[in-house]
């Protein structure tokens, strides 16, 4: 099986950046772009210190998911005993 390019630059950014990001590129209004899933805030502030508006020609966007940042507050907080 052989990888294409897109492939090889996932890699390369997981390498680089880290592998605990989801990582794909899609045609943004920008151009090509790399969206990094960070899924929650805390990590998606440390990833865009880390990584460059450009990446390898690409545009880079870092994302999270509010809502998985809620059910991870869930986790300390038990509604029944309050």
């Amino acid at each position: 099986m052989s990888l294409n390019l897109d492939d090889v630059l996932k890699l390369k950014a997981a390498i680089e950046f880290g592998s605990e990001y989801e990582y794909k590129i899609i045609n943004g209004g920008l151009g090509r772009t790399l969206v990094i899933d960070a899924r929650i805030r805390k990590k998606a502030r440390e990833a865009r210190v880390k990584i460059p508006s450009r990446w390898e020609g690409l545009y880079t966007l870092v994302i999270y998911n509010q809502r998985e940042e809620e059910d991870e507050d869930e986790l300390f907080y038990d509604k029944n005993l309050a």
